[in-house]
């Protein structure tokens, strides 16, 4: 509450409005729920939490002592959570989730295991300030665990009432069969599970099952309507040629766009099917009449204009307030906008076309604090882009050396001789106007060349918040360099024809990312040093930062890389590598080079890969860790890894064993890995895939 408000000025100039929709989350007439998968956090930074109600972290689960744990760092956690209070949005944790509910049952089938279960789910959500739970159990009505679920649920609702916190579920009806009715009516909400129907053999999520699950749910299972949010799905499923869901073939709404713009509005696409932006603004009017939408899940969404998180907050709210501030209804919040307001408030003859974009303070008036606040917040307001074309190389090194915040520099389809001299810049962009040099034409992109393959570097990057998008870099010594640069993304790009490494992220540069990024033919005059991603520097380097902290490479294809594919140095942290492809064929073994990944740093979750050794001796495992530094190469995480080795035995002038993991030294944990040696694919869930005594078997 503001102490003091001083009510003698414009008093009759204020005008008690009706509970705004935009204003503050807790008016929103329809929850939007949205899942932030612990493998793919580090995409929160990219999105509003404004457009939420609520964000379920998935997945929190538990750990074999029973205790919470999720792959999101605590700091990161931490600062997602705080962003988001600071939004109105609030945070659950999701417990179980597809692959996680298998060891629930353990903890609680005795009335004191389950006690102290629910103890410690209560203790992890009090630690990170979380708002509530969210229960995703998805095993079948045959398993003992909905034994004893009602009673858990009856604990964890007198838990969360004396906390002050909520409690919902997701769930689908086959989950649903042995749920009661009374314990449906425990959760404040219901998170209906409308897809991956397998019975349709044209869309795994079509308009008419939700319909169905929706009046399931409210007919069967007695749950009203306005506790019933609709789940929709942000990716697409392949099906088989007889017409049957492939459970292995899935694609994200964002990638089946990078393939063509057009399937925006599309529900289906080269043996895909998904719900395009017409469809779910149908299925966001049909959650109108219930208690709003859950997505599975937000990573996967495209962004700006094309996103679908978008289509839904204009069909559920409406396009009349969705830019804050424009009270004129201009579509944008500018001067305009405050000289109307404060016309309004003098009493001249001035109307506002939206009431509620100006109320900022939140409390269903009009007034001059309002006004106050707009100001503020306009002085605070994000540059306007500035779009810059350049076609030669002269305007090339004119624009990234003289780049700005909210600076689009855009290069038009051609190759830009850069033997001069690199193409460097040190200017910052900031979080919300970052600076951005990426193709004119994305499907014809500039190739920007060195001098030849012994001397230099085609992009060197030394400021933060920078987009390198759709490019092409080759015929140099390294192609892309970030020094002392934090929070840029290299994405979209080819780099290729390099004497030594493709990309290097060195100098503390931190949260950085390299996505849906082809590297190739690297190593050429050094191959020992030619890998395709080098996080950090070797301690034996002097001049740097070694501290390259929270760095991400997604995405990204690898061939004919002369050393490692990736290699993350000593003295960093919390390194991603996710949904990569490696080809083998090119590794030389020189320096050592002998696996696709060689950490050296702590804490990465490397997870979604696949390699293909391809019968290259050199490769002697998939995943090394070596202690370069006494108390680093610890704590990994390798999960639903696919590695292709060829053999059991026998690298080069050796019969040692063909290690998923070699790190003898390393306390990692490992999941739902598999390896082909030669006869097939098998799980890799035992000792004998990793070279360590120390290895958590992890499901």
């Amino acid at each position: 509450m503001r102490a003091g408000k001083i009510t003698a000025v414009f008093t009759a100039a204020a005008f008690v409005l009706p509970l705004s929709v935009h204003g503050s989350q807790e008016k929103k007439p329809y929850r939007v729920v949205g899942y932030l998968p612990d493998w793919s956090y580090q995409a929160y930074s990219e999105l509003d939490p404004a457009d939420l109600t609520h964000i379920n972290i998935a997945f929190c689960n538990p750990d074999d002592s029973g205790r919470l744990y999720c792959n999101i760092p605590d700091r990161e956690l931490e600062s997602i959570v705080s962003s988001a209070h600071e939004k109105g949005t609030e945070v659950f944790a999701a417990l179980g989730g597809g692959g996680g509910c298998d060891n629930y049952l353990r903890f609680i089938d005795e009335p004191a295991k389950m006690e102290q279960f629910s103890d410690n789910i209560m203790s992890y959500c009090e630690r990170y300030d979380l708002d509530g739970i969210d229960l995703d159990i998805e095993l079948g009505s045959y398993d003992r665990i909905w034994d004893y679920y009602g009673d858990w649920c009856i604990r964890l609702r007198e838990l969360c009432d004396e906390r002050d916190m909520e409690m919902s579920t997701a769930t689908a009806q086959w989950v649903a069969e042995k749920v009661s009715p009374e314990t449906f009516a425990l959760f404040d909400f219901v998170n209906v599970m409308a897809y991956d129907n397998d019975e349709d053999s044209h869309s795994h999520a079509a308009y008419d099952y939700s319909v169905k699950c929706l009046d399931y749910f409210s007919t069967v299972k007695k749950i009203p309507s306005d506790k019933l949010v609709l789940g929709v799905p942000f990716y697409g499923r392949g099906y088989t040629s007889e017409g049957d869901l492939d459970w292995n073939s899935y694609r994200s709404f964002a990638d089946l766009l990078k393939d063509d713009a057009d399937n925006y509005s599309r529900d289906s696409y080269n043996g895909y099917a998904y719900n395009g932006a017409e469809t779910m603004k149908k299925k966001a009017e049909l959650a109108k009449n219930y208690g709003g939408i859950m997505i599975w899940e937000l990573t996967q969404d495209a962004r700006g204009e094309s996103s679908l998180l978008r289509v839904i907050d204009r069909t559920l709210y409406g396009s009349a307030s969705a830019v804050r501030g424009d009270v004129n209804g201009d579509g944008e919040f500018s001067v305009a906008d405050v000289t109307a307001l404060q016309s309004w408030l003098l009493k001249k003859e001035t109307a506002l076309a939206d009431w509620q974009a100006g109320d900022f303070d939140e409390d269903g008036a009009l007034d001059v604090f309002d006004l106050v606040l707009m100001k503020q917040a306009l002085t605070a307001a994000s540059p306007k882009k500035h779009i810059v074309t350049v076609t030669n190389t002269a305007e090339l090194y004119e624009a990234v050396r003289n780049a700005a915040p909210a600076d689009v520099i855009k290069v038009a389809s051609g190759t830009y001789d850069c033997t001069a001299k690199t193409i460097a810049s040190e200017a910052d962009g900031t979080a919300d106007a970052p600076i951005t040099l990426c193709a004119l034409d994305p499907s014809d992109p500039p190739v920007l060349a060195g001098q030849d393959t012994e001397h230099g570097y085609v992009l060197h990057i030394m400021g933060d918040w920078w987009v390198l998008d759709g490019l092409v870099c080759t015929n140099c010594q390294k192609g892309i360099v970030l020094d002392h640069s934090d929070h840029t993304v290299i994405q979209n790009c080819e780099l290729y024809k390099l004497g030594a490494e493709a990309v290097a992220i060195r100098d503390g540069s931190s949260y950085c990312t390299v996505k849906d990024t082809y590297i190739h033919d690297t190593g050429l005059v050094s191959p020992g040093y030619g890998e395709g991603v080098y996080v950090g520097s070797a301690k034996s380097t002097t001049g740097f930062d070694y501290k390259c902290d929270h760095n991400r490479i997604i995405g990204c294809t690898f061939k004919n890389v002369a050393a490692e594919h990736i290699d993350v140095k000593e003295y960093t942290t919390d390194t991603e590598i996710s949904g990569c492809t490696f080809y083998g064929d090119g590794m030389t073994g020189e320096n050592y080079a002998g696996s696709f990944i060689d950490l050296k740093g702590n804490d990465c979750y490397v997870h979604d890969n696949v390699g293909y050794r391809n019968g290259n001796p050199k490769i002697a495992a998939a995943f090394e860790i070596h202690e370069q530094a006494e108390g680093w190469g610890l704590h990994h995480v390798f999960e639903n890894n696919t590695v292709y080795m060829d053999q059991p035995y026998g690298a080069e002038n050796t019969s040692r064993r063909m290690y998923v993991v070699d790190g003898w030294f390393s306390d990692f944990t490992v999941k739902n890995n598999k390896v082909d040696y030669g006869s097939g694919l098998v799980p890799a869930n035992s000792r004998e895939y990793y070279n360590s005594d120390y290895v958590t078997y992890a499901g």
